[in-house]
């Protein structure tokens, strides 16, 4: 269940007895050979010595180093050391989506891509000429743009795209047809594929449409799905080449991505009431659904495309949502009956009911941290609660983040190092996890009314809000670590969703009045970022 790898035993491959002991005023280390005839520093050791030695530091061990003397800082920069433990913090499969999205860019779009935060060339040259040949090419481009990103104190916002209401009015409409218009033009969500190429729409006209970047960069509709009910979601798998659309009509369409780029249905999975929520598994092969029908079926992709029903989950009322966690093996649903369940399967076996969370009214949503070790829920009983994985495979509560109106989301960063809740009392709550494994507050945004959402941007150092005030706010960390508030997207009626793209240089907005708006972030012109 561990999908992050930062392991912090070390094994050095040197033949001497050695042993750390703190010296000088600020109780730096040596190491002293056990024959007590001769001494060598730490900082002495060789550059490859030390580079394997910071495979196995955390980022916090690492910043430390830093500080130690001039070798050791040398060394940390020329072996990239930061970025590489930086990048280690996320989970295999988010990796991969990083590298995708990474992948996916020539080098002028690369340049660009970094650009948009830095004016300096040489850095943006010395990055973008790098040839992709280490599995941390990706995370040293991230970690740049990151550290970019959050030396602005405010972002500049560029709209790169608008994607206008299908339904129009004029004045001669009456009002009753006005309603009905703005009833088909509402959009419930958008997504961006993680490769950035396509775009998908939930729309209350009873359809999903797809969108694909053309070479100009503008978006052109590629495909229409229709439903017999409203689209309340659609979603892009992580690798891209599948996608899954959710109706009220107790239907939800896979369709996957063709040699020729077009779409094409593969499946349709039903419940006998209302679906709530799908999601995907991280390595794209299985499918979570939750259903009116009081019950969560997860669907699996066979050898050759084709998707079957592997599992049914019963319970007593709706189920809201069914979430994977990272490595596949465990499932969380959050249901009506005021409880989460969570649930594990190994090695092909059968689903099993492992633990419940209770809460004291419908749980809206419940998903796992990065590593595994952690569920957070969010409930209309004003909480979300942390569990955390005891040794013993149990579940025990950890800590309560208390609103005062529900709790409509709580997600954690895909370094599970923070989370954030958004509720209808017009706040979102920022919470960091400490060193003894217990999570506390760090920040609290206000909006004007009820926030649907607040989503991570893929460094884990942004986040996006979704309103009923029209507005997404993109709330940034500081490298002091605190939070602030950095720019506004504005619509002309609610938001209903808001994401970043995979690479986190753009968030996508749908409002309630059919307006979907893809915006870039950029450095704001009267600041400047320099990047470690």
């Amino acid at each position: 269940m561990h999908g992050i790898n930062n392991d912090s035993a070390i094994e050095l491959p040197i033949t001497q007895n050695l042993s750390l002991t703190p010296t000088g005023n600020h109780a730096r280390r040596s190491i002293t050979v056990a024959d007590k005839e001769k001494k060598s520093s730490f900082q002495d050791l060789t550059s490859d010595t030390l580079s394997l030695i910071f495979c196995h530091l955390k980022l916090r061990d690492i910043r430390s180093l830093q500080k130690v003397c001039t070798r050791l800082r040398d060394v940390i920069k020329e072996d990239n050391a930061l970025a590489k433990s930086w990048y280690r913090q996320f989970s295999l499969p988010h990796q991969q989506q990083l590298r995708m999205s990474i992948r996916t860019k020539n080098k002028n779009q690369l340049r660009a891509w970094l650009m948009s935060f830095s004016n300096d060339m040489a850095l943006v040259k010395s990055l973008t000429n790098r040839q992709p040949i280490s599995v941390y090419s990706a995370g040293l481009l991230f970690f740049n743009k990151a550290k970019l990103m959050s030396g602005c104190e405010t972002f500049k916002l560029f709209t790169k795209a608008t994607i206008d209401k299908t339904y129009k009015t004029s004045s001669a409409t009456s009002n009753v047809e006005c309603n009905r218009l703005a009833g088909l033009n509402q959009v419930n969500s958008a997504d961006l594929s993680a490769d950035g190429l396509h775009l998908v729409t939930a729309n209350g006209d009873k359809t999903a449409k797809i969108y694909g970047q053309k070479a100009d960069g503008t978006w052109g509709k590629k495909t229409t799905i229709s439903h017999d009910g409203w689209v309340e979601l659609a979603i892009f798998s992580p690798d891209s080449h599948h996608l899954v659309t959710v109706s009220l009509n107790g239907k939800a369409k896979i369709y996957d991505l063709a040699c020729d780029q077009s779409w094409e249905l593969n499946t349709t999975i039903l419940h006998d009431g209302l679906i709530n929520s799908a999601s995907f598994s991280t390595d794209c092969r299985h499918l979570a659904t939750a259903g009116s029908d009081n019950t969560a079926k997860i669907h699996s992709r066979k050898d050759d495309g084709s998707w079957k029903l592997t599992a049914i989950l019963p319970h007593k009322s709706s189920v809201r949502s069914a979430t994977f966690s990272t490595d596949g093996c465990y499932l969380v649903t959050a249901c009506n009956d005021m409880v989460a369940k969570i649930y594990s399967q190994r090695a092909g076996r059968s689903w099993e009911e492992k633990d419940t969370i209770p809460h004291d009214g419908a749980v809206l949503s419940a998903s796992f941290s990065a590593d595994g070790h952690y569920v957070v829920t969010a409930s209309m009983d004003y909480k979300a609660k942390i569990y955390e994985e005891k040794s013993d495979g149990s579940w025990q509560e950890n800590t309560v983040i208390q609103h005062t109106q529900t709790v409509n989301s709580a997600t954690f960063s895909p370094d599970g190092r923070h989370l954030v809740t958004a509720s209808n009392d017009g706040t979102v709550k920022i919470v960091g996890r400490k060193a003894n494994g217990f999570w506390e507050g760090k920040a609290t945004f206000s909006h004007k009314n009820s926030v649907t959402s607040a989503t991570f941007s893929p460094d884990g150092r942004h986040l996006v809000t979704a309103s009923y005030d029209k507005t997404a706010k993109i709330i940034g960390q500081q490298d002091d670590g605190s939070w602030s508030e950095k720019a506004n997207v504005v619509h002309d009626d609610w938001i209903l969703s808001a994401n970043f793209s995979a690479d986190g240089s753009h968030v996508v907005t749908a409002s309630s009045n059919g307006i979907v708006k893809i915006t870039e972030l950029q450095r704001n012109d009267l600041l400047s970022a320099v990047a470690e």
